[in-house]
């Protein structure tokens, strides 16, 4: 954690897929920022010329430890700013879990503050950067910036048990089914939910890509997957989730070869004219002009006019973070690399297929019901290496062209994952 001054007023963008925050920093006063926040902002050339003072903020945040604490309620400020959707949802039950004891408050990066909404024991949701003094009001600040992410040494916990052992709380007394939270929804987020359902039709979400290359497939290849998975399944809808920070080549790579998407084709046919022909004076006959032909247009005979490699497929960009929660309790199963699906699936005990490479996913799914996780360590002899970089590690296997994917994951055939999801779906009723 870090503070930071400015010279001159600055007013800077701060954005998530899930949505983002526009924060004007007044001059000379302290504001609190995270280090991911902090590298960030400091590329401008802009940003720079106009910071005052930065300081490690450490050594003026008082540590917090249960045992340490007074029988007295305390206010607690908590942050997990060590990566996406996922770490927040693993931080629901450590919040919850603590405010037993104490009033919790949350702070949370721009865009995060949606994973909070609608939560009795969250008393506020606030967002970093935040004035030092706003962080001073509370009693105990809890700032966790790498809880598990950046940990890439064997026997760590579960992170929802770090979180909880760092807090001084033996992750043993707590009974498994209090490490998982279900969120609290509102009618109108629950609006994709209300159109698929209408479909009638069994629903399947395929994650098409992680939030970092090193923990999904590549692009041709996720492509591939889905496709042989929607072969397999015909009676599945399936949606392929992207948003704007996701390459656009993962949803681009499903359109059909053929019509590249239209689903109509240019061809060119015959023109309906009539051409009379002629005899020269030695009875020969001339030779009449060849038949015109006029371009048309016709259905793709490869989609039928679908536009996508498979009629049962989907991609789907959310309108938003809960309502595609909201969806994901209601559908038949889940398809998704080690990410954030792989927790919206196990918050709320929907069937999920996991597609695992660096990370083991027993430390992050052991709490999660009907989880079936798919992992080939035996393809690296380096298996786990709980890797969450955006790029492969020194250690990886090199490869003549080049790494694009973690060999662990490369091993998990099309068919596998078919039958596991034939295996541990759900079906769907209908009234």
């Amino acid at each position: 954690m870090n503070l930071i001054t400015f010279s001159e007023p600055l007013t800077i963008a701060f954005k998530k897929s899930a949505g983002g925050a526009q924060v004007t920093f007044e001059a000379g006063r302290e504001y609190l920022m995270t280090n991911a926040q902090l590298e960030r902002v400091m590329r401008d050339e802009h940003v720079q010329k106009r910071t005052y003072k930065i300081s490690k903020a450490e050594m003026r945040l008082q540590n917090f430890n249960i045992k340490a604490t007074s029988n007295v309620r305390q206010r607690i400020l908590i942050l997990n700013g060590s990566g996406g959707y996922g770490d927040q949802i693993m931080t629901w039950p450590v919040a919850k879990i603590l405010s037993r004891w104490h009033d919790v408050h949350v702070l949370t990066d721009p865009g995060n503050n949606v994973c909070w909404w609608n939560f009795n024991f969250a008393k506020t949701v606030q967002t970093v950067p935040i004035l030092w003094e706003q962080v001073k009001m509370f009693d105990y600040f809890i700032p966790m910036e790498a809880v598990v992410n950046m940990d890439e040494h064997q026997d760590q916990l579960h992170p929802v048990d770090q979180m909880l052992f760092k807090l001084g709380i033996d992750p043993n007394l707590i009974p498994a089914e209090e490490k998982v939270v279900r969120p609290n929804f509102t009618q109108t987020e629950m609006g994709s939910l209300s159109r698929f359902m209408q479909m009638r039709k069994q629903i399947g979400l395929y994650q098409l890509s992680a939030a970092n290359p090193v923990r999904c497939l590549p692009v041709n290849d996720s492509a591939f997957m889905l496709v042989k998975l929607a072969q397999e399944t015909p009676d599945i809808h399936w949606l392929a989730l992207y948003d704007e920070f996701v390459p656009a080549e993962y949803h681009k790579a499903l359109l059909c070869p053929t019509c590249n998407g239209d689903g109509t084709i240019q061809q060119k046919v015959a023109a309906p004219v009539v051409v009379s022909g002629t005899v020269a004076q030695d009875g020969t006959a001339v030779a009449t002009a060849p038949v015109p032909t006029v371009p048309t247009t016709a259905t793709c005979p490869n989609c039928n006019g679908h536009k996508y490699r498979a009629p049962n497929i989907e991609p789907f960009c959310a309108p938003n973070l809960r309502e595609l929660w909201a969806l994901t309790e209601h559908v038949s199963v889940v398809v998704a690399p080690d990410s954030m699906m792989v927790h919206a699936a196990g918050m709320f005990g929907t069937p999920c297929v996991g597609l695992w490479g660096p990370v083991a996913p027993d430390n992050r799914v052991k709490y999660y019901k009907n989880h079936t996780p798919i992992w080939h360590r035996e393809f690296c002899i380096h298996a786990p290496c709980f890797c969450y970089s955006n790029v492969f590690p020194k250690y990886c296997p090199p490869r003549p062209q080049g790494r694009t994917t973690c060999d662990v994951l490369s091993g998990i055939a099309p068919q596998e994952v078919a039958d596991a999801v034939k295996k541990t779906m759900r079906r769907l009723t209908f009234r």
